[in-house]
């Protein structure tokens, strides 16, 4: 087996189309082959998104347009998997290794053309056959074999093994069933009935995470790949430091904003971190913040990014599949908990930067927004059309395939700097979106696979009974089983592959306990999206580390302190459906307001800071003051409200008079506050 790794998003420079054309010809020729084939995706995946020949002639409807599952599912996996294995090329090794990786991944590649390529070019065999009664001829059986190991090899390369080994297991627990005791006990498979349902039909591999993979997430990922080599990535930095950068704890609240504009275009935490972080964890330790914290807020701001509209993770595409709640719905719904989101963040970096003593830097001349949106604000343009489309109720491919058309026009038209080198422009994105949306297929295809033999078995009914009886009837504990299920799994699965497999075992039990669907499905999202800031394995935290310098272990832990205060959001819109815009207007005023003081709550006691520092037993006050915000009566209301303006005034007499006494608690260096959390060895 090859020791070659999956190949890495290409860094993103705005570089000329002779710099791009030069760079092509320097690369390998298997490296080459993988330029093009993504050049080849963008343009299919563009075709197929919107039924561009009907506005001509409707006479011509179909020739444009999403095909039939049977050949577009295919041959979108064939095509990511073409620019995986094309672009795994080793680049350190013995010229003998190299070339044993490089056939490695060439028969890799042929086994994936030769049975997608057999599903596409028998299209309307595969529609008319009958699934489990007819066998499968030799040939079938050996390529569904085939296709089945590659997924497994391309997910170890770029999923990492325990979801893999997982997979694996569901398999051969859909195998052996029968010799299995109660609840797991089924009547068990063989083999060619599940490659059959695996290769054949549209209940598994072929089923709605890939579906929504090669349906909108590529056109999404490719959108957000146009505005990052256009040099959106700078219009949002400018804008963000010019909100925040004059006021208290100004360079993480750049941070937190800069990740929220670029959040809304990608839905990648590991990407936001490696995009914003650049610029803005250095910003961040140059003002002050010790390295661990700067790259805690950079992840926990990034990680973010899957939650936020319009465009959202990959899970939030599956999730409108798996409830029939269109996206447009779902950007609206995920709304009030996204700006939730920022704004504990918000309240967490604000405290804490009070309480370290960290002043806005008022020398370096502000830049105005006026004179930002100016130059580059019509990258704006593109967002909202999107934004447009989708509420007014167009499919989600339909919205992306426009704005990504739009997009490129406004290129064209009205940026000087881009307009010499749309080529080039086009060509990078497309580079991006396929290195970006591959990882994305191979989860999409594992966790299709799980939720297979989930129906196949009957696992899901099984277990989620399992977990309801558990729970004892009480919902608080059903959600607390889940968000803990959802962070674990997710440890070692992207947070498409967490969401397939818990909106399956799960949702349906909090369904029973009187949690609307969106509820439940947006709970499982949200859970699954904070283990990328959760240790042991944080990944949104470790590319924060990297990019800071410091250490991975000691970022994660101060990610996850800042971020306490974020895992509260998913119990209240459990509890409150007001937070998901489900419910009177004025009730979910009431509602946002009360959990905004909840937040901040809480966020006094994650900081030690309430107009001044505070001590232990004040700390601990506040967790049950923002449990009561939490609550959904309203007489847990009133009292929230009433003890925390009894805490609330206490903290702040008790600050006026620590100033008026000069109390030395309030000349700690910030050396000495920051050794007191760890933060210094």
């Amino acid at each position: 087996m090859s020791d070659t790794t999956a190949p890495s998003t290409p860094m993103i420079a705005l570089r000329t189309n002779a710099e791009v054309w030069r760079a092509f010809l320097a690369d390998s020729p298997m490296k080459r082959a993988a330029s093009v084939v993504a050049v080849i995706m963008a343009l299919y995946h563009l075709w197929t998104g919107y039924d561009w020949l009907a506005l001509y002639d409707e006479s011509l409807t179909g020739i444009s347009g999403q095909p039939i599952p049977e050949f577009h599912y295919p041959m979108h996996l064939m095509l990511a998997f073409a620019v995986l294995f094309l672009g795994s090329e080793p680049s350190r090794g013995s010229p003998a290794a190299r070339a044993r990786a490089a056939a490695w991944n060439l028969l890799l590649l042929g086994v994936t053309v030769a049975a997608c390529g057999y599903l596409v070019l028998n299209t309307e065999y595969i529609q008319s056959r009958l699934a489990y009664i007819e066998p499968l001829l030799t040939h079938e059986y050996v390529l569904s074999l085939a296709l089945l190991l590659v997924v497994f090899e391309a997910a170890r390369r770029v999923v990492g093994m325990p979801m893999t080994i997982i997979t694996v297991l569901f398999i051969i627990y859909a195998i052996i069933g029968g010799w299995l005791p109660p609840p797991f006990w089924h009547r068990g498979f063989a083999l060619e009935r599940i490659l059959d349902w695996m290769y054949f039909t549209n209940e598994a591999m072929w089923s709605t995470p890939v579906a929504v993979t090669a349906g909108y997430i590529y056109l999404y990922v490719l959108f957000g790949s146009l505005l990052a080599v256009s040099g959106a990535g700078d219009l949002f930095a400018d804008l963000a430091h010019a909100l925040t950068g004059r006021y208290t704890g100004g360079p993480a609240k750049t941070a937190i904003v800069g990740s929220y504009f670029m959040g809304m275009l990608s839905g990648s935490a590991a990407a936001n971190v490696v995009t914003t972080g650049t610029f803005t964890i250095p910003t961040m330790k140059s003002a002050g913040y010790p390295a661990e914290y700067a790259g805690g807020v950079e992840a926990v701001a990034s990680s973010g990014g899957q939650l936020t509209p319009p465009v959202m993770g990959a899970a939030a595409f599956v999730m409108a599949e798996f409830t029939g709640v269109s996206y447009g719905q779902i950007i609206i719904i995920a709304a009030i908990p996204a700006l939730l989101y920022y704004f504990a963040l918000f309240c967490s970096v604000d405290f804490e930067a009070r309480l370290l003593g960290l002043k806005p830097d008022l020398s370096a001349p502000a830049k105005r927004v006026s004179a930002i949106l100016r130059k580059r604000g019509y990258l704006i343009g593109p967002v909202a059309v999107l934004i447009y489309f989708l509420v007014e109720g167009y499919t989600p491919a339909t919205g992306a395939s426009w704005t990504i058309l739009f997009l490129i026009l406004m290129l064209a038209i009205a940026d000087p700097e881009n307009r010499g080198r749309i080529p080039a422009v086009l060509w990078e994105a497309a580079q991006d979106a396929a290195y970006s949306v591959a990882p994305i297929t191979v989860a999409c295809a594992l966790g299709g696979m799980i939720a297979g033999v989930f129906a196949m078995t009957g696992l899901g009914v099984r277990l989620s009974s399992i977990i309801v009886d558990a729970s004892m009837g009480s919902l608080f504990l059903l959600l607390v089983l889940t968000m803990l299920f959802a962070v674990f799994l997710g440890m070692g699965m992207p947070t498409t592959g967490t969401y397939i497999v818990l909106s399956v075992l799960l949702a349906p039990a909090m369904e029973e306990l009187k949690v609307s669907t969106i509820a439940a499905h947006m709970f499982i999202f949200w859970g699954a999206c904070k283990s990328s800031i959760t240790p042991p394995v944080a990944l949104a935290s470790f590319a924060a580390a990297a990019v800071a310098g410091t250490d991975p272990w000691k970022t994660s832990i101060t990610a996850f302190r800042l971020g306490l205060s974020v895992f509260l959001i998913p119990f209240m819109f459990a509890y409150q459906p007001e937070l998901l815009a489900q419910g009177a207007l004025l009730d979910t005023i009431w509602r946002v307001a009360m959990a905004c003081l909840g937040i901040a709550a809480l966020s006094t006691a994650t900081s030690s800071w309430c107009f001044a520092p505070i001590t232990g037993w004040m700390r601990l006050a506040a967790v049950p003051i923002s449990g009561l915000f939490i609550a959904p009566a309203f007489w847990s209301d009133i009292a929230a409200l009433v003890l925390a303006t009894i805490a609330g005034g206490y903290c702040w007499v008790r600050a006026r008079e620590m100033r008026r006494t000069n109390d030395p608690r309030l000349t700690v260096t910030r050396e000495q506050r920051l050794a007191n959390k760890g933060w210094l060895g």
